[in-house]
């Protein structure tokens, strides 16, 4: 219901969003396991990430909105050009800042913080912003389950047996970020895995 009402042109992100509460809910009745407790918990957890969200989004507008008045994206630009090895120097750095922050911060907060900060480097050395697009959202994927702050890691912990300790989940999980990591750099190297089918959608 996400992906085909974003890709037919049916509903906004935002609004796919919501169709997928409801395809949620309509999975959750068709097997009867939708119950008043279920729903209640499920939406003061709904209101609790959304408050916490705002906050991070109100921040992060007033980080832009001084960082615009500044005129400091020039600056930034003109010091991204001193990292040695030229523009793939630069999306290297951008990579690895992006994935510091996905281990402490919001998706969201840091699309809002880094996005305008970074995407003009990206047009000045000619990279694709859909390409960059692409690298952006994977890492933001690797940093949320990278020790010792990635979020998902948390997550499992709440759903583990008790004998399971966060030292096993760190362990465990290794392997995922290597692969992972194998994956961004194969993305980057070859730019055509994320531009093709786009290209030839749209």
């Amino acid at each position: 219901m996400v992906m085909g009402a974003i890709l037919g042109g049916i509903a906004t992100p935002t609004e796919a969003a919501a169709l997928g509460v409801v395809g949620a809910v309509i999975a959750t009745v068709v097997h009867k396991k939708l119950t008043w407790s279920i729903f209640s918990e499920a939406s003061r957890n709904t209101l609790k990430q959304t408050g916490m969200i705002m906050w991070i989004i109100f921040a992060a507008h007033c980080f832009n909105a001084a960082y615009q008045s500044m005129q400091a994206s020039q600056l930034f630009i003109n010091l991204m050009e001193l990292i040695p090895g030229g523009a793939w120097g630069t999306i290297i750095f951008i990579q690895i800042t992006i994935f510091i922050f996905a281990m402490v911060l919001d998706p969201v907060g840091i699309m809002m913080i880094a996005l305008p900060v970074y995407l003009p480097v990206i047009n000045v050395f000619g990279f694709d912003p859909l390409w960059f697009g692409i690298l952006f959202i994977i890492n933001l994927q690797i940093g949320y389950m990278t020790p010792p702050f990635g979020f998902n890691l948390f997550y499992t912990r709440s759903v583990v047996p008790s004998s399971i300790t966060m030292a096993d989940i760190y362990i465990g999980v290794i392997p995922f970020i290597l692969i992972s990591l194998v994956g961004l750099g194969i993305v980057m190297i070859f730019p055509e895995i994320a531009t093709w089918l786009p290209a030839k959608l749209f």
